[in-house]
C-alpha cells in the first residue's frame, strides 16, 4: 500500500500548544486515517526534523502523553532528564503567572527564552567538544517509495526538515505544503521579528521541494499565487495550486472526560461574555477590543471580555494593558491553557464571538461559533466575508465606536435577527475537510 506521509515535527515536539494550525494538525490526521485507505494510502504521521522518518501515533499529537515511538534504544537517562526539564519549565511558568514571564520558561529552543539560552550555552559548546565524525544518516523508519506522498502541514518553519523533504522527492514521493497564510512575509510587522525571518527562508526553501501548494482558503490561493508571479514571474506555473476548507468540529476522542475548571464557569455564569478565540499577537486586534470595552464599562455596559489564546510576540504592550486594566480578572479574563472541552465551552456559552483581526488566511473561530450556534461580529476585510459571506455580521476597524454601538444595542435589544445563526446551519465538518484535502492531494499527485 502505498503511503501518506504527515509532517508533525513541531506539533510532536509542543504538544502543549492548541491554538489554530496545531487544532489542524490534529484533526486532518486524525480523519485522514479513515478516509485514506478506500483510496490505496496508509496514513503514517511522522517527525522529519532528524532526517528520518519517525513515525508517530495520533496520541504523539497530544500534551501529557509519554511516546511509544521512540527510536531504537533509547537513552534512558536522557529520556528523564527531558522531562525533569518539561516539568521545571512547567512549574516555573506556572509560578510565575505573567505573561513575559510565561513566555521566557517556555518558548521553543529556536526562540529566545529559557530552552535558548540552556541551548547555547550549555548543550551545543557540549556537543561541539564531544563531537565525532558524522555517521551515515539513518535510514527511514517507512522507506520512501515511488508514489508516496509527503504532506507538509504543521508549522515547522522553525524546523531543519528539508534534508528528508529532498530524499523522499529523491526516492519518488509528491510533496504537497499545505498554505495557511503569507503573513510573516507580507506582514511581518505583525509578527515576531524571528518568526518573519525564519518563515521568509523557509517559504523560499520551500520553492525548491515542493511541487504542490494547497492553501485553505480562496483569498490565501489568490495571494499566494499573486505574490509567486511577482517574484518569480511565469515560472511559478510549474507549480500547482489549489485551496481547500477547514472544518469546524474539533473534539479529541475522550474530550467529554476533559476537565472544566470551576473558575470558567463561574466566569460565563456571572454576566454576558464576549469572546476572542486567538493567540495573543498584534493581527489579532486585541487593543482593539479593550478600547471597545473601556468605553462600554465606562458607560456601565456590565459584560464580561474573554480572551481565549496563548500569548504570542510583540505583545508586552497589550499584555501589560489586559493585566493593567482596572476591570483584568473582574469583567476582563484572560486563558491561554483551555483544553478542547474548555474552548468548547466557551463556545457553547458566550454571547458573541467577535472577531477583530487585521489579517488572517482562515479565521477557524468564526465557523467553529456559527457551528455551535453563537453569533459572530467581524472585522470587515475580504477573508472574513469569505469564510463568513451573509452568516455574520461585520464592523469597521477604523471606527471602534462601530462596534461599540452595535454592542450596546445587542444588550439593550437582544440579538438582532440578522445575526442569529440560521437553524440547522451547517459548515464542512473535519471529516469533509480531509476528504477535500485528500482529493487535491491525490488529484495534483496525478498529473
Amino acid at each position: 500500500m502505498k503511503k501518506l506521509f504527515i509532517d508533525c515535527s513541531y506539533l510532536h515536539q509542543h504538544t502543549e500548544l492548541n491554538t489554530g494550525i496545531q487544532r489542524v494538525v490534529r484533526q486532518v490526521t486524525t480523519n485522514l486515517e479513515g478516509l485514506a485507505g478506500d483510496k490505496g494510502y496508509q496514513v503514517v504521521p511522522v517527525d522529519i526534523s532528524h532526517e528520518q522518518f519517525t513515525p508517530l501515533t495520533l496520541e504523539d499529537l497530544y500534551p501529557n502523553h509519554q511516546t511509544e515511538t521512540a527510536p531504537p534504544n533509547p537513552n534512558p537517562l536522557k529520556n528523564y532528564l527531558r522531562q525533569l526539564y518539561k516539568a521545571s519549565q512547567a512549574f516555573a511558568a506556572a509560578l510565575f503567572y505573567h505573561p513575559k514571564a510565561q513566555r521566557f520558561f517556555l518558548a521553543p529552543r529556536q526562540e529566545f527564552g529559557l530552552s535558548y539560552i540552556i541551548d547555547r550555552l550549555l548543550l551545543r559548546p557540549s556537543k561541539a567538544i564531544t563531537a565525532l565524525p558524522a555517521p551515515t544518516a539513518p535510514a527511514p523508519v517507512y522507506p520512501v517509495q515511488r508514489g508516496d506522498i509527503l504532506l507538509l502541514i504543521d508549522s515547522s518553519w522553525y524546523m531543519n526538515i528539508w534534508p528528508s523533504v529532498k530524499a523522499a522527492r529523491e526516492q519518488g514521493a509528491y510533496v504537497v505544503a499545505v498554505t495557511y497564510d503569507l503573513i510573516p512575509i507580507t506582514h511581518p510587522q505583525f509578527c515576531d521579528d524571528f518568526l518573519a525571518k525564519v518563515f521568509k527562508i523557509w517559504f523560499f526553501d520551500s520553492l525548491r521541494y515542493v511541487d504542490g501548494f494547497i492553501a485553505i482558503s480562496k483569498t490565501v490561493k489568490h495571494d499566494l499565487i499573486q505574490f509567486l508571479e511577482k517574484e518569480f514571474g511565469p515560472t511559478v506555473h510549474t507549480k500547482q495550486f489549489d485551496h481547500f476548507l477547514l472544518g469546524s468540529d474539533f473534539n479529541h476522542t475522550g474530550v467529554d472526560q476533559q476537565p472544566i475548571r470551576a473558575q470558567l464557569a463561574e466566569v460565563f455564569a456571572a454576566r454576558n461574555c464576549y469572546l476572542l478565540v486567538g493567540t495573543i499577537e498584534p493581527r489579532k486586534n486585541h487593543l482593539y477590543l479593550l478600547e471597545v470595552f473601556d468605553e462600554l464599562w465606562k458607560r456601565n455596559i456590565d459584560v464580561n471580555l474573554c480572551f481565549v489564546g496563548r500569548v504570542g510576540w510583540k505583545v508586552e504592550h497589550i499584555t501589560d494593558r489586559i493585566t493593567g486594566n482596572a476591570e483584568c480578572a473582574k469583567r476582563l479574563f484572560h486563558w491561554s491553557d483551555l483544553n478542547d472541552a474548555e474552548l468548547d465551552y466557551c463556545y457553547a456559552h458566550a454571547s458573541m464571538l467577535l472577531f477583530p483581526s487585521i489579517a488572517e488566511g482562515f479565521g477557524l473561530p468564526i465557523v467553529e461559533s456559527l457551528t455551535k450556534g453563537l453569533p459572530v461580529l467581524a472585522s470587515d476585510t475580504p477573508i472574513h466575508r469569505e469564510v463568513g459571506g451573509d452568516a455574520i455580521g461585520y464592523f469597521d476597524l477604523d471606527n471602534p465606536l462601530s462596534l461599540v454601538e452595535q454592542i450596546i444595542a445587542i444588550e439593550q435589544d437582544g440579538i438582532p435577527q440578522r445575526l442569529q445563526v440560521t437553524p440547522g446551519y451547517r459548515w464542512a465538518d473535519w471529516s469533509e475537510s480531509a476528504g477535500m484535502l485528500l482529493e487535491k492531494i491525490l488529484s495534483m499527485a496525478a498529473k
